[in-house]
């Protein structure tokens, strides 16, 4: 009985101990998970948290790929934390140690940025990379981190040749070229196209092509350069060839000779018979009769008695049965009575010469007479003194005649006509523009016999009385302008109309028939 009672005492005696080992372990978990869940958040405040977004790998860009190809490896990177972070990705050939970093992004607190590095595989065939994100502050998290393979092909490799040129004097210089790719990629190549002369090369051209495997095609156009080869270089752009490319041809060229027989040069002076000191202008003509086109040169013209260069000029191009013509101006014909010139045109190594023998205009012509010009001078200085002195004997005696005499003499009719024009006044219709004849003192209404019109003259103006050389005197209705000559012709001072006002009418008042404006005609 009394073993029967135990074992049920038992049971309950271990059940309770089982009972309190499990509440002791739950308990214990809990507190584990509080003491982790505090550690975290302790670790991850303030910091970010990298991961990579998905959970992808790097992924690789520029593939199928050659050796000396340049790479791309990217990997997108998530911040899960509460502060903005920096990453960036590296790169290892775990084969030749070679490493390759990205530079640092800035990643903010719930963002995703792409980190990125570029890498040039050096071997042929299979190439293992590791690949990790770093922080400033050192590595990023293990499960940033990770290895990829990539396949690299050899290098491929160039073959450039120039097959042939043509050059003519019409279309210039053309070249042909063939570039060879092998198989592989597209590649885009700088075409570079220089000249030499005497060995010295000149860059012509640069181009930019893009090169498919097999054969390319170039047709090269360079015009009418001077050289004596042709010289083409391929320049890959972001790859390398093969160490058996061949990038750079040379070829010699001829370039199109002009027989000098070919050519006619002629000249022409304008003034034929030039002035000592005078500009003068040398037309000169140069006919190509032959195949080739001349190029451009240069023209001179030379004394040749002490070979000064009187004048230079650049020529056009001659094409093949053409004819072209230079203008060149001597500013100064040199002195001589016969000047020697010499006419060359230079182009190249070809020169052609006309010479040329010039009669001069004497500086000055002379004047021949049949008799002795000084005495003949004299003479008339003589008669021209003898008119003078009697005409001054002559008006003294008339002058004092009057008051000598006390018999009234009889007025003759130059006097009257003399005193009738100094009397009056000569003005225009204002209506016909008919010439009338006024007494200088009148002031009133005037009648023209020629329109019937009557019209006002001297009204409201002021008189202004002038004093003549000859003691007489004039009346002005106002201050008219005044235009003088010893002629019978004068202009008028506003348009300069020539005019005709005879002298002997002289002083009167004009009126010009084109501009209307009245004026005081005098001698």
């Amino acid at each position: 009985m009394v073993g029967a009672k135990a074992e049920p005492l038992a049971l309950i005696m271990v059940f309770f101990i089982v009972s309190g080992s499990l509440n002791l372990y739950e308990n214990s978990q809990e507190l584990a998970l509080e003491s982790f869940d505090m550690m975290y958040s302790d670790n991850t405040e303030g910091k970010a948290n990298f991961s990579s977004s998905g959970n992808s790998g790097v992924a690789i860009s520029g593939e199928p790929a050659h050796i000396g190809d340049l790479l791309g490896a990217s990997l997108l990177v998530s911040n899960s934390g509460n502060s903005t972070g920096m990453a960036s990705l590296n790169l290892e050939d775990t084969q030749t140690g070679e490493i390759f970093s990205g530079t640092f992004v800035e990643i903010g607190p719930g963002s995703t940025r792409e980190v990125s590095a570029s890498f040039s595989p050096s071997l042929n065939g299979s190439n293992y990379y590791s690949w990790w994100v770093s922080m400033p502050e050192g590595e990023g998290p293990e499960s940033l981190s990770g290895q990829f393979s990539v396949h690299v092909s050899a290098k491929q490799s160039l073959l450039l040749t120039i097959d042939t040129y043509q050059w003519d004097s019409e279309s210039g210089l053309e070249v042909e070229a063939s570039v060879y790719l092998s198989q592989g990629l597209s590649r885009i190549l700088g075409v570079g196209i220089s000249v030499a002369t005497q060995g010295n090369p000149t860059l012509l051209q640069m181009i930019t092509i893009e090169a498919d495997p097999g054969r390319r095609s170039l047709d090269l156009y360079l015009g009418h350069p001077v050289a004596d080869s042709i010289i083409i270089e391929l320049i890959p752009d972001g790859w390398s060839t093969a160490s058996n490319s061949v990038n750079v041809s040379q070829i010699s060229v001829e370039m199109p000779i002009v027989e000098i027989s070919s050519l006619e040069i002629t000249s022409q002076i304008t003034p034929p018979e030039p002035t000592p000191g005078d500009p003068v202008v040398v037309t000169v003509s140069i006919t190509n009769n032959g195949v080739h086109r001349a190029d451009r040169g240069k023209i001179r013209v030379i004394s040749i008695t002490d070979r000064q260069v009187l004048a230079e000029s650049s020529s056009q191009f001659v094409s093949s049965g053409a004819t072209v013509s230079n203008d060149i101006v001597i500013p100064s014909w040199p002195d001589g009575d016969r000047v020697d010139l010499e006419v060359q045109w230079l182009s190249g190594q070809n020169t052609k010469i006309e010479y040329l023998l010039v009669d001069s205009k004497p500086e000055n012509s002379g004047l021949t007479t049949p008799f002795d010009l000084l005495s003949a001078t004299y003479g008339a200085i003589g008669g021209v003194l003898a008119i003078l002195l009697g005409t001054l004997v002559w008006r003294g005696v008339a002058n004092r005649t009057p008051s000598i005499s006390k018999i009234k003499l009889r007025e003759t009719k130059e006097e009257k006509e003399t005193r009738s024009k100094l009397d009056k006044r000569e003005l225009s219709c204002a209506f016909c523009d008919q010439r009338l004849m006024v007494p200088l003192g009148h002031k009133g209404a005037v009648k023209c016999p020629s329109c019937t019109m009557e019209f006002q003259v001297g009204v409201g103006e002021e008189e202004v009385v002038k004093t003549l050389e000859n003691g007489g005197e004039i009346i002005n209705d106002q201050d008219y302008h005044v235009s003088r000559s010893n002629e019978d012709t004068l202009n008028c001072p506003e348009c300069d109309q020539a005019l005709k006002v005879p002298i002997e009418r002289r002083p009167v008042l004009s009126r010009c028939p084109v501009c209307k404006t009245e004026f005081m005609a005098e001698t």
